[in-house]
């Protein structure tokens, strides 16, 4: 039999280099507890202790414990208390513990931005009820956390290596523009 183990990069896990290019940089990232909470918004916020769900576009999660907006049922609570999964029924609502199951990328930079917008419709200074996203086809978790330039993106664990590779190849293709250019608006 052939072998063609040569012919694919090896997986390279959660721990891997970051990937860099001009105005951007990509890490992974650990942040601990992910939790996606089903039900109406109050209730939601109510049973994490959240005051708030971030939502898309214009607003910033700071800290490390904040929770945002999947849709106007669903949030995702990031370092939130923990909570046993199932049906809670004095708030009415399903928690379900996604630590392992979405893996956190930071893209920050003046052109991450302009890296984000190779794959999605995503404009920074426009409001969105929602995180959520399609970036290249893929299905994405995206805001900004802590400063306008720097922005997380959660994508399912079983999708990391083909997102990887396709931040991989955005970068390359951007970085080969001058690097007189502006960051992108």
């Amino acid at each position: 039999m052939r072998d063609d183990r040569s012919k694919w990069p090896a997986i390279l896990g959660r721990k891997r280099p970051a990937l860099s290019g001009v105005g951007i940089e990509v890490h992974m990232l650990d942040v601990g507890r992910q939790t996606v909470i089903s039900g109406a918004l109050n209730n939601c916020l109510s049973i994490c202790g959240a005051d708030i769900a971030i939502k898309g576009g214009t607003e910033i999660a700071s800290d490390d414990f904040y929770a945002v907006s999947q849709r106007r049922d669903r949030i995702l609570v990031v370092n939130g208390p923990v909570l046993s999964d199932g049906w809670h029924v004095s708030e009415s609502v399903a928690v379900s513990d996604m630590s392992s199951a979405y893996a956190v990328l930071s893209i920050s930079g003046p052109n991450a931005e302009r890296l984000i917008a190779t794959g999605t419709e995503f404009v920074a200074n426009a409001p969105s009820p929602s995180v959520s996203r399609l970036w290249h086809g893929f299905g994405v978790l995206l805001y900004r956390h802590n400063q306008p330039q720097t922005y997380r993106m959660h994508v399912r664990a079983g999708l990391l290596e083909a997102v990887w590779e396709m931040l991989d190849r955005q970068i390359v293709t951007l970085t080969g523009l001058s690097e007189l250019d502006t960051a992108y608006t």
